[in-house]
């Protein structure tokens, strides 16, 4: 379903009438109304979950409940049991719409699936934790305290990995969006800056004149709001670590302070202050105020929209909306099909990749759901509601081997030594050479290191000795190789023979016998052909595989096997500086299978061999697409016509319309430049195709394809 059309953030001027218009509901738990609610109930702590479906709240009784904001009774609200203390800090994953963090006193950091209402892990931390700051993509937690100790949490394994012990009070922590720096507010009134995850300290802000409790992050970045306890927000340039203004919000001790979700609006929270007001984030100016029957401690915005959540004492939770309905297929998330807690100007930084705005993320679905993906992680697979067009298109970088470790085999001569020399003058960090003929090989080498237009250091290019019809000659390849780099960008499965070449007396057989001895010719051979041309390709690819997951590891992507539906392939892209890439390079590890046009004609000009053992690898090709599409590796296929090898030498290089419209045989212009739009960025976006480079020969011939 397409996302809604895109509107503007509301504008300093409309914020209030806007904002004046939305109503509040309420959300208690009291069985007894008419009695007074204990103090260890009140909310304490609040969160959102990504798409803002869900809202957790967690008090001092223990108490620890979800709460769907479209339906204010509390039989529609799901409490999880299981702490024996009180619930200091709700937390929900960062990109898992159905996962929860919470900490208590009982010294636990606990994961919850809110679906079956469950724990599906804890951690032991000791002590009385309070505070809770995820990593970007999840799989980590920092876990503070009450004696200044912050805890370094595998959410994974659900072990520790290490205690850092502060020297001053630590209020509360929250790690930027890249997961670089932790920011912790300290009793001395600075906020303390700490690299992460190795704790190692940064930069002091001298923020306040008494202790800091609250902070939090813009959306984009931009900023950092700091609550005091000199009642003072101070909103904090992340560029030049300057203070550029000061709200004066509340009348007592900043407690909570929230950014809305395109980070124009902020708000705080105190528990001294019967009335929430507004601040416009650029200018300062407070431009909406709302008087309350109760303290408001705890606040916090929607991640989408314009909605406000915050904690009133006794009165429970707080839901400041509009609502309204929304029918179906105008519902930008899908799971709201009856009353709707929504803006009423919707914002391009609601939806798709604008998302940016708001926790510097990307969205995409899943379930139906809209799933808030950091951008650090780079989740390409969710799309744009337009494209940049003015965004910087260098035909340097969009096709370019920079970097690449590769592998061809049969890379000693033909198209083979023609993609070595392409990538070889265009940045490949190494090129191995697979073939069985230590002699050509090594004239290869030879013959391309001493070209004047190649760079200047002698060692990428490599020649490796080696039978592709032979697991055990290729396992010392791949021996080999792993010594020596460690992974693999691109496996090109060039290796190929004719095989018995029959093609002209089938054609001209003049009888059915010898017809019949013709299509014979050869039959002891066929075997052979299809070990290099066909078989190769699957015990070539199945060796490397290794290498090549490694190579994905090494620029962020995360290892192993990822299915189901919305559920992408997660990228570290903070790596991809250290690996000399780009910061939008999304390329997956690559196989490319060179197969034939002869795969698809049915005219056969080499041999019957060759036409059916050719199709078979370009059908493995298409095949190893499907089944590695969950392992993050792609597969493509090249399909020559006539190139200059040992295969056409003697033939004609001139053709005629009707044979090949080009009117002659490919040269390294056309391999190469293919080659490059298949390893360079230019092709992170292609896979499990068929590319042909034939001068138009199929258009002309009897073809499959």
């Amino acid at each position: 379903m397409a996302p809604p059309s895109r509107a503007r953030s509301l504008p300093k001027a409309s914020f209030s009438p806007t904002f004046s218009k939305l109503k509040t509901s309420s959300y208690t738990d009291n069985p007894r109304p008419s009695v007074a609610v204990s103090q260890t109930h009140f909310i304490r702590t609040l969160s959102w979950n990504a798409p803002g479906t869900l809202i957790a709240t967690g008090a001092a009784d223990r108490t620890l409940r979800i709460w769907n904001p479209e339906k204010t009774n509390v039989k529609n609200s799901t409490e999880l049991r299981g702490h024996q203390g009180a619930v200091e800090r709700v937390a929900f994953h960062p990109i898992t719409e159905t996962e929860l963090a919470s900490c208590s006193s009982d010294g636990l950091v606990r994961f919850w699936d809110v679906r079956s209402k469950a724990s599906v892990g804890e951690a032991r931390v000791g002590g009385e934790p309070f505070t809770l700051a995820w990593n970007w993509d999840g799989s980590e937690i920092v876990v503070g305290r009450k004696d200044n100790i912050l805890v370094h949490v595998d959410r994974t394994n659900l072990r520790t990995i290490g205690e850092h012990h502060q020297s001053v009070q630590t209020n509360q922590c929250v790690l930027n969006w890249e997961s670089e720096h932790l920011f912790l507010t300290n009793g001395d009134g600075c906020v303390k800056i700490l690299n992460f995850p190795s704790f190692e300290y940064a930069h002091t802000l001298n923020a306040h004149t008494s202790s800091c409790y609250a902070l939090s992050l813009s959306p984009s970045g931009e900023y950092l709001a700091v609550g005091g306890g000199d009642a003072l927000v101070s909103l904090w340039d992340t560029t030049e670590w300057a203070c550029v203004r000061t709200l004066d919000l509340v009348d007592g001790p900043v407690k909570s302070v929230d950014f809305s979700f395109d980070g124009s609006y902020v708000a705080a929270g105190s528990e001294e202050d019967k009335r929430l007001q507004i601040a416009h984030t650029e200018t300062g100016e407070v431009v909406h105020g709302i008087e309350l029957m109760q303290q408001a401690t705890q606040v916090a915005w929607h991640p989408c929209r314009y909605v406000l959540a915050y904690s009133a004492e006794g009165q429970g939770l707080k839901i400041l909306s509009f609502i309204f309905h929304l029918s179906y297929s105008t519902c930008p998330f899908p799971t709201f099909n009856r009353t709707f807690l929504g803006c009423l100007v919707w914002d391009n930084g609601i939806y798709g990749n604008e998302l940016i705005r708001r926790k510097k993320a990307r969205c995409t679905r899943r379930n139906g759901s809209l799933m808030v993906l950091p951008a650090t992680i780079g989740c390409r697979v969710a799309s744009k509601t337009k494209m940049d067009v003015q965004v910087s298109l260098n035909p340097v970088t969009l096709f370019s081997a920079k970097g690449l470790v590769v592998v061809i085999t049969g890379g000693g001569s033909g198209i083979g030594l023609a993609i070595a020399s392409t990538l070889y003058q265009n940045g490949a960090a190494k090129i191995y050479l697979i073939g069985r003929r230590t002699n050509a090989l090594e004239d290869a080498v030879r013959s391309l290191e001493s070209s004047s237009i190649g760079p200047k250091s002698s060692n990428v290019l490599v020649a490796v000795t080696a039978d592709v019809t032979s697991a055990a000659s290729i396992a010392l390849a791949v021996s080999k190789i792993t010594e020596e780099t460690g992974y693999v960008d691109i496996l090109i499965n060039n290796a190929g023979v004719t095989g018995p070449n029959n093609a002209k007396q089938i054609y001209q057989s003049g009888s059915i016998t010898e017809l019949r001895d013709t299509m014979l010719k050869g039959w002891d051979v066929w075997g052979s052909t299809f070990a290099i041309n066909t078989q190769s390709v699957i015990g070539v690819s199945a060796a490397f595989l290794p290498l090549l997951e490694a190579a994905n590891m090494r620029r962020g992507w995360e290892g192993g096997k990822v299915t189901g539906s919305g559920n992408p392939r997660k990228q570290d892209i903070s790596v991809l500086q250290k690996a000399g890439a780009d910061a939008d390079d999304d390329r997956l590890a690559q196989i490319i299978t060179v197969a034939s046009v002869a795969s698809f004609m049915r005219q056969s000009t080499a041999g019957l061999a060759y036409n059916a053992t050719k199709s078979g690898a370009m059908h493995l090709g298409k095949m190893m697409a499907s089944f590695l599409s969950e392992w993050g590796i792609r597969s493509n296929v090249v399909c020559p016509g006539p190139y200059p090898s040992v295969m056409t030498e003697g033939i004609d290089p001139r053709y005629g319309t009707s044979e090949i419209p080009q009117g002659r045989m490919g040269n390294v212009n056309d391999i190469a430049g293919l080659t490059l739009f298949l390893v360079g960025k230019s092709g992170a976006y292609i896979n499990g195709t068929v590319q042909l480079t034939d001068g138009g020969r199929l258009s002309v011939w009897p073809s499959t394809y």
